[in-house]
């Protein structure tokens, strides 16, 4: 199963808890499959360990060429595995350092992604790639003393391509084409009500959905009756040349984000999880998005209300890509973090 090395060999056998699902969306297992990618250049022989739960992405993990085993229960001996595990990293806001500390038997070294901060950690590296308040005290007391955090967008997990595009980031004077695009399993349906306030516009777009979204007969259809103006992608790996073409993003919080940031991309943002919000007002404090509200509470014609603001001030477009910019540092996040994977050390 586990065959090659990592920098000096020392993390060559990596394992990743973490699940997606209609429920929990696909945020985090897509940061993951970036940072698995980097690392298997880098040597890594990568296995996925994921519940079977309705809207998974094992059709999405297996295409990309990674071995997934599918986890039965949530102790050391419901993973299919004995041990031999150089590093687990642990992206799941359902575990905690009593799991964590369960699979020290397995695993020599522990890696978590979080971004909530609302509990105990038994980790050697924890990554928090969002902008918030008082980040560098954030983790104090939920983590050993030791543990090297990694923390901010100078650490966020953004595939090569986005940084490949960003070599060549415009700015955005004029309102023409959008991006739609809500997270995976867009729970809320926010894509159906932005096609139908965008009717009657003369603005074309690009929709993306995910496999797991279970409203894409509905998608489809709303696309269709524009007449050719808006076009459905589901699955893309091609978002950052979408995001790149287009002047304008309506989406979710959460790791897109720093994807737009990158690439300039001004955004009308709706927050969807609660702990989206307090990143979200931020980046709209600064100007590099407009928050539109919560996802329960946003009212009707929110989208079209905005989309026709910003048609009459094109200026504000301009100011609000050039304010994302600043956000994510262009030299390249996950390399950061597979740079301080590599420096953990293994005893």
């Amino acid at each position: 199963m586990w065959n090659s090395c990592l920098g000096d060999g020392t993390l060559s056998r990596i394992a990743i808890r973490a699940d997606a699902s209609t429920v929990i969306g696909s945020g985090h297992i897509m940061r993951c499959l970036t940072l698995a990618e980097v690392l298997r250049r880098a040597g890594g022989d990568i296995v996925f360990l994921c519940r079977k739960l309705p809207g998974n992405l094992g059709k999405e993990i297996r295409r990309r060429g990674f071995e997934l085993i599918w986890v039965e229960g949530e102790g050391p001996d419901g993973h299919g595995m004995r041990g031999g595990i150089d590093l687990l990293i642990v992206d799941h806001y359902d575990l905690d350092e009593r799991w964590e500390r369960s699979m020290r038997s397995l695993a020599r070294r522990i890696m978590v992604i979080d971004d909530l901060a609302n509990r105990p950690h038994d980790c050697d590296l924890l990554l928090d790639q969002n902008l918030l308040p008082a980040l560098d005290t954030r983790y104090q007391g939920l983590v050993p003393d030791g543990c090297r955090l990694l923390l901010g967008p100078g650490y966020a997990l953004l595939r090569d391509e986005f940084y490949r595009a960003a070599a060549n980031v415009r700015e955005r004077t004029g309102l023409t084409h959008l991006l739609l695009f809500f997270g995976g399993g867009d729970g809320d349906n926010l894509t159906a009500r932005a096609l139908r306030e965008l009717r009657d516009t003369a603005l074309t777009a690009d929709v993306v959905i995910g496999a797991s979204n279970p409203r894409h007969d509905e998608i489809a259809a709303l696309c269709r009756a524009d007449g050719g103006c808006y076009t459905l992608h589901v699955q893309t790996g091609r978002m950052a040349e979408l995001m790149a073409r287009a002047d304008l993003a309506l989406g979710a919080g959460g790791g897109s984000h720093w994807e737009r940031c990158l690439l300039g991309l001004p955004a009308l943002v709706v927050t969807v999880a609660e702990n989206q919000r307090e990143t979200t007002r931020l980046l709209h404090e600064k100007g590099a998005c407009l928050w539109l509200g919560e996802a329960a509470s946003l009212p009707p014609g929110a989208f079209r209300q905005a989309l026709d603001d910003l048609s009459r001030n094109p200026q504000r477009l301009a100011a609000m890509s050039h304010a994302a910019r600043e956000i994510v540092p262009r030299d390249g996040g996950t390399a950061r973090v597979v740079e301080a994977v590599k420096s953990i050390n293994v005893e």
